[in-house]
């Protein structure tokens, strides 16, 4: 059977087997994000025929607003009666599909451009979508998708960074209304979105489950690269939970300033005419090397006594000593970036 649609696709007569009508569509789904919706429908590749969709002239999405505490949102509702009182709120040509499509489904987003802010939380909305072909016809509308929107907080407006040795840390002030004024703000959590490039939004974000507080410590990171953030809050009274739009990207290129930790069990013994200077290395993991510096004691000017970061080994043998002399030595480590540790001392009288 095909449908009637007053003013748009038309009745027909049983038709030859060469008229070609795309099927109905029988995955729509509705979703709310932010204060709008979210429609997602598959093209139809197939006519009723069986044969290869060629005739496909656009797309028309139908709308119903519907009692949001009636027992009947849950149900779908005849055919007939859904057409006699939706409106049709939006038709794409097939020239654009382009423009909605994501790989084999359509994105279509209801803006709710035409209603009045106070009843978008009012009122139930029932959806249904209809394939026309290039003669006006259709096979029938999809399946009736249907939501009722939720006033959710706002993303956070700003958004504030530490960077430390082990992690981005990132903080954000929590939401105290909703979107329309009410209050408590409905909150379940937060999601937070990294990426690399400024552009690039992530389908999914880095936190596993929903973050109840508003922070995150990020401690998958590189020095020197940059990471863009974005937060969205989780909001509704229960699961599953409406996800706010995004919130304005936070820009961030960690810079490795945090000097290692210095070494441990620095001591020097003397061996006939040298010094032997013995060590364990530093727990930070990445020390490059050490330097080694050494005076007379009592007295001043300290010499660097090694050349290039001692890499290899965590001991030095110093030959430029004199017999009897006292000696103060002095090591620090240095790290990939060139931030050096606090110098640990040890002081050793020759024989």
């Amino acid at each position: 059977m095909l449908l009637s649609i007053p003013g748009c696709a038309k009745i027909a007569a049983p038709l030859p087997p060469e008229i070609l009508i795309p099927k109905a569509a029988v995955d729509l789904t509705a979703e709310q994000r932010a204060d709008y919706v979210v429609l997602r429908v598959s093209v139809p590749k197939r006519n009723t025929n069986g044969t290869e969709v060629t005739t496909l002239q656009r797309v028309e999405i139908h709308r119903l607003a519907e009692d949001a505490s009636g027992e009947s949102i849950r149900k779908q509702i005849p055919e007939n009666q859904f057409q006699r009182k939706a409106d049709a709120i939006l038709s794409i040509p097939v020239q654009r599909l382009s423009e909605f499509q994501h790989q084999d489904f359509l994105v279509i987003e209801d803006r709710f451009s035409s209603l009045k802010q106070s009843m978008k939380y009012a009122r139930a909305f029932r959806y249904a979508v209809l394939f026309v072909n290039d003669k006006n016809q259709a096979a029938g509308f999809s399946n009736q998708a249907v939501v009722s929107p939720v006033a959710i907080p706002l993303p956070p407006e700003t958004i504030t960074v530490k960077v430390t040795e082990d992690s981005i840390h990132i903080t954000w002030p929590a939401s105290s209304e909703n979107m329309d004024g009410s209050k408590p703000a409905r909150i379940l959590g937060y999601n937070i979105y990294r990426s690399e490039k400024s552009e690039a939004v992530p389908t999914k974000p880095v936190n596993p489950g929903p973050l109840r507080k508003p922070e995150f410590k990020d401690v998958n990171f590189q020095f020197d690269r940059t990471y863009y953030y974005r937060v969205s809050v989780l909001g509704g009274v229960e699961e599953p939970s409406i996800e706010s739009s995004l919130s304005d990207t936070l820009e961030v290129t960690p810079r490795d300033t945090f000097p290692p930790l210095p070494v441990e069990n620095f001591n020097v013994i003397f061996e006939s005419d040298s010094a032997l200077l013995l060590w364990n290395p530093s727990p930070s993991p990445d020390v490059l090397g050490y330097r080694v510096s050494k005076k007379e004691k009592g007295k001043d000017g300290w010499k660097q006594i090694t050349g290039e970061l001692i890499t290899t080994a965590h001991s030095y043998r110093d030959k430029d000593i004199i017999p009897g002399g006292e000696y103060e030595y002095s090591i620090i480590g240095v790290d990939s970036h060139g931030n050096k540790s606090t110098a640990v001392r040890a002081e050793a009288a020759a024989p």
